[in-house]
């Protein structure tokens, strides 16, 4: 009966590696969705597009292109971020409608462009409530209210002030010195 000890220690300690390298993978997959999620998430909270207005009618033009360019930004941002899910995973079925959402936007945008502004904040309510179907329950994914970032402030960190003339500013050459 010695036997079965040298036979079951080895077949143990396959199974607890496995059971390891599975839970480290799995663990592994979960963390790097959640990036994903956050990753978009930060996006629609910074995107200028979904800040909140109070629509009115308004002839189509250059402002109605620019939302209907970010919006199909926005919708790739959306299947990229499919793209990095686990198969199987909760939040596919909510960004599945996120991407729905865009499309009807460019859908009711196409048939009436005077009403641009009213699907416009249409989108950023389905977009906040499966925002928040998204994060609830998620101890690892944060909610931000799209189009809500503060906007940034001139001379911030990280940029040149712009010049008087409205181009940027460059240093003179200095005679003598090699640039």
């Amino acid at each position: 009966m010695d036997w079965i000890w040298n036979v079951l220690w080895p077949v143990l300690g396959v199974l607890a590696g496995f059971a390891a390298g599975w839970g480290t993978k799995r663990s592994l997959n979960r963390r790097e969705e959640s990036r994903a999620l956050n990753e978009l998430i930060t996006y629609l909270h910074q995107k200028r597009t979904l800040a909140p207005i109070d629509p009115q009618p308004s002839a189509a033009g250059p402002m109605e292109a620019r939302h209907r360019s970010a919006v199909l930004d926005l919708r790739e941002n959306l299947m990229e971020t499919l793209a990095r899910l686990t198969p199987g995973s909760s939040a596919t079925a909510v960004l599945m409608r996120m991407s729905a959402a865009g499309n009807r936007y460019l859908r009711d945008a196409a048939e009436d462009p005077e009403r641009y502004q009213f699907a416009l904040m249409e989108l950023r309510q389905n977009l906040d409530e499966d925002l928040r179907i998204l994060t609830d329950g998620r101890r690892d994914v944060r909610y931000l209210s799209p189009g809500e970032a503060p906007e940034r402030r001139p001379g911030g960190r990280g940029r040149t002030p712009p010049s008087s003339s409205g181009g940027t500013t460059r240093p003179k050459r200095t005679p003598g010195v090699r640039q």
